[in-house]
């Protein structure tokens, strides 16, 4: 029987520092603003401020950037609202995975309008804003450039672009990837919705727009507001921060010293840590990463002294790229943001970076891992409770469930035990009157016993196997609901697709949606479809 949810203890979900996090263990709160929880929210709104300088060119660039969209009355009045100092946001972001990628992705939005949601009722004189952060920047293609659908791995082998910023490549030659997903809904009904997804992709010409317009789609009624932070204004405000790293070099300092501390807590450090931690982007969209060359700079391949690098940040700061430690900062520097929603591995990276905040004199926002989510279907349930397996159960592995199952089964036929017990009370009497005789067989005794204990594990294995046997038909049954659960091994969210549940049902998010709640902590939620 399944629980209605579990903790990240319970299922040794993600690394102990995120687990100790959740717990709220003191030892990680040196890492941290404050633990997350809405009282705390409430607290950080006093500590955050944006100028109303900054939010008139964050109003405007989100206004021109959108303008594609047909945006629902609610994002555009929570754009607009952003221009009010009692405007603030919940943030979450992700790279530009083809049609979304893996459901998490979908997860980490909902959560983030959860807390919206609970914010506004709980804080009727401020307004709230989700906001969801596209990695545009990115560049890691090989990450982004497939799907998982009905067990099988579609993926877009893409020639050239491959170095570029995800945002900027072009979708010209994207129909590879696209047609046999289409091939794979054949019913008039479900081939008319996945078209509908396809053409977000076959009629737009990069990524940033297709996903954009994408999640706009799945999420327009909720009001969330979209933001590439591949802009150029929106650079300029960051451009200070820039600098700083260019000229103080102060990321490496300070994340080295957080660094420190995670490791003499038995911590790992998510992200390694650069003495340079920006990018270079070129008129060919390529990112490249800026380093160290003695007391200046190496540029795309060219030597630029400090002053030269400052210099281009003022002058072209599109061109200026932060790595994963800086665009937080970023992102904190534009925003009126009190928490970031994120995954393991992103809070993880969040927890390197609150030295650099201090010095950067930005507000650290609250962190909030995200929720797990497993969707179940009724006949699973069913046929769990009746086996009496539980979700632990199946995370140890299908051979086990069995062979627990064999035993039980089976009672005392199986249990070797009594004769293990009596061929070693034999070995030892025979020891005793081999040494009146001669010490030296003491060996040859051992050794003859070891091999006849290996004989008594293959038969047991033997007896198993064929008690086993006797449970085919339900090693099949357990095996397909391990497979839907733990796809390959890894659990569901990060390895299926929203697609087919989106064409199964159209109303699939505001179900995950209802599903969900704004809770202080993380939890794996066993969503009943």
């Amino acid at each position: 029987m399944l629980k209605s949810s579990y903790t990240f203890d319970e299922l040794k979900m993600s690394s102990k520092l995120i687990r100790d996090l959740i717990n709220e263990d003191a030892q990680t709160s040196q890492f941290i603003e404050d633990f997350f929880s809405f009282d705390n929210l409430k607290k950080q709104i006093e500590k955050k401020e944006l100028s109303f300088e900054t939010r008139e060119v964050l109003v405007d660039q989100l206004k021109i950037q959108n303008s594609t969209l047909k945006l629902s009355q609610a994002a555009s009045a929570n754009i607009n609202s952003l221009l009010h100092d009692n405007t603030y946001t919940i943030t979450t972001g992700h790279q530009l995975n083809l049609l979304s990628g893996p459901l998490y992705s979908v997860y980490k939005v909902v959560q983030v309008i959860q807390i919206v949601e609970r914010l506004k009722k709980e804080n009727p004189d401020q307004n709230f804003v989700p906001v969801f952060w596209m990695a545009t920047e990115d560049h890691d293609f090989e990450e982004i450039n497939h799907i998982n659908l009905f067990n099988q791995k579609v993926e877009w082998l893409k020639e050239g672009q491959v170095d570029a910023i995800a945002g900027r490549i072009k979708t010209d030659s994207i129909d590879s990837f696209l047609n046999p997903i289409a091939e794979k809904f054949q019913n008039p009904e479900s081939a008319e919705i996945v078209s509908s997804f396809l053409k977000m992709y076959s009629e737009t010409s990069n990524l940033q727009e297709a996903t954009r317009i994408l999640m706009n789609s799945l999420f327009e009624d909720y009001g969330l507001v979209i933001i590439d932070g591949d802009d150029a204004k929106l650079k300029g405000l960051f451009s200070e921060i820039a600098i700083k790293e260019i000229e103080e070099r102060f990321v490496y300092d300070k994340v080295n010293v957080s660094n420190e501390d995670l490791k003499g807590l038995d911590y790992h450090q998510q992200v390694y840590v650069r003495e340079c931690n920006l990018f270079y982007i070129d008129k060919n969209n390529v990112r490249h990463r800026i380093k160290e060359d003695g007391e200046d700079y190496s540029v795309a391949g060219k030597k630029m002294k400090a002053s030269e690098v400052v210099s281009l940040i003022k002058e072209e700061p599109q061109s200026i790229s932060p790595n994963a430690l800086m665009r937080p900062m970023y992102q904190e520097c534009i925003l009126p943001n009190l928490a970031y929603v994120g995954g393991g591995g992103e809070i993880a990276y969040w927890l390197q970076l609150k030295n650099s905040f201090q010095a950067a004199n930005l507000t650290f926002p609250l962190l909030r891992v995200r929720d797990s989510v497993l969707l179940v279907r009724q006949n699973q349930l069913d046929l769990l409770d009746e086996l009496k397996v539980e979700l632990l159960d199946l995370k140890l592995g299908v051979d086990q469930i069995i062979k627990d199952m064999a035993l039980e089964e089976s009672g005392d036929d199986l249990d070797i035990a009594p004769i293990v017990f009596q061929i070693t009370a034999a070995k030892n009497d025979l020891l005793r009157q081999a040494n009146a005789i001669s010490k030296g067989l003491d060996g040859m005794i051992e050794a003859e016993f070891s091999k006849f204990s290996k004989s008594l594990d293959k038969i047991e294995a033997k007896m198993i196997k064929a008690e086993k046997g006797k449970f085919e038909k339900t090693q099949k049954q357990v095996q397909k609901i391990a497979s839907s659960f733990f796809p390959n091994g890894g659990f569901q969210e990060r390895y299926e697709n929203v697609l087919p549940y989106l064409v199964q049902d159209s109303s699939f998010v505001s179900k995950i949606m209802a599903n969900f709640s704004a809770d202080n902590k993380a939890q794996i939620r066993i969503i009943k479809l």
